[in-house]
């Protein structure tokens, strides 16, 4: 069960595959100035630093998923390190025990209701090769969530159906000993880190609209399983065919968890009306769930942007989004 305190708690590490026009915390590309990264970020056993290029795809690597002389496109948005090669989408391991669980779930994966790109192999058999994994590409367009968006309806329904297909897979012990700042925002969010560290003088008015959240957090009952942590711009919409969900970015928590960081994110980022919430007021645990999607983020973004210009711009966009949040714990 999930719980507020502050008992130590494992971790679990958030990794992508499939990359379209967003970073992976849900914000537009260039929405903030960028920032560092903690150290630390690729996994004990991973891939060495330095070890895959970002700016390219070596024919090595090409030829390693069977698309030798393809010419690789950098897809736009996310962490930059996605690649399309024809129809596959190579993008560098977070390190090969990940690569290869992160593909295993995925290429396990079934149910009504959604399509997932499947992982390809390399012609080794296995799932990473030189510090890549690949991926089917998938068609689909993200939405608009502008305003009060009617694909509200159509990502619930692909949340619940995809969660319902994760509720039985098993997270893997060796991911608690991973971390970044993703994971860190979501160990504060969940009372499993003392954020003190990091609300300092360097995380400026975000460390307000954090402490602010905390102390409006109370225990919730609901059992913890794998999630898609970042569904906003994760959603591909197709005609004819279910919705497609891409970058995995999973973690261990309610299943209502990934509708709560949608709202939170598309009412910051995207300029969605807060009239969207209506359309999960049947989620239990709602108003505690905005809490901690919200301080999930605002960590995160600390992490990212602590003493740059970054924290005022993110601190200005989540200030309407806290107090909102903030308003409904009060009732």
């Amino acid at each position: 069960m999930a719980e507020t305190g502050w008992p130590g708690g494992g971790s679990v590490v958030i990794v992508t595959c499939v990359t379209n026009s967003q970073r992976r915390d849900g914000v537009p590309s260039g929405a903030v100035p960028s920032g560092g990264v903690p150290s630390g970020g690729v996994p004990s056993g991973g891939v060495p630093s330095g070890a895959v290029s970002l700016n390219a795809v070596a024919e090595e690597a090409l030829a390693a998923f069977g698309v030798a002389g393809a010419e690789p496109v950098r897809l736009p948005g996310g962490q930059g390190t996605a690649w399309r090669a024809g129809q596959v989408v190579l993008k560098p391991a977070d390190s090969v025990r990940a690569g290869r669980w992160f593909a295993e779930v995925y290429d396990g994966l079934t149910g009504p209701g959604f399509r997932v790109p499947r992982p390809v192999r390399a012609v080794t058999g296995d799932w990473v090769a030189l510090g890549w994994t690949a991926w089917q590409w998938v068609a689909g367009t993200p939405a608009d969530w502008s305003g009060v968006s009617p694909r509200w309806p159509e990502l619930i329904a692909v949340s619940r159906a995809l969660h319902a297909a994760l509720a039985s897979v098993p997270v893997p012990s060796w991911r608690g000993s991973e971390e970044n700042r993703w994971v860190i925002g979501d160990q504060v969010a969940w009372g499993q880190r003392d954020p003190g560290p990091l609300l300092g003088a360097t995380a400026g008015p975000l460390a307000g609209q954090v402490r602010r959240l905390l102390a409006a957090l109370r225990p919730v009952d609901l059992p913890d399983q794998l999630i898609h942590a970042d569904l906003a711009g994760n959603v591909l919409f197709a005609a004819g065919a279910p919705p497609a969900v891409i970058d995995f970015s999973p973690l261990e928590r309610p299943a209502g968890l990934p509708l709560a960081v949608v709202a939170v994110d598309t009412l910051t980022w995207r300029r969605a009306r807060p009239e969207v919430l209506g359309y999960l007021a049947g989620e239990p645990e709602i108003d505690q769930l905005l809490a901690r999607a919200q301080i999930y983020r605002l960590v995160a973004e600390i992490i990212q942007h602590a003493g740059t210009a970054g924290i005022d711009a993110v601190a200005q966009a989540a200030k309407p989004v806290t107090d909102l949040i903030r308003a409904r714990l009060d009732r």
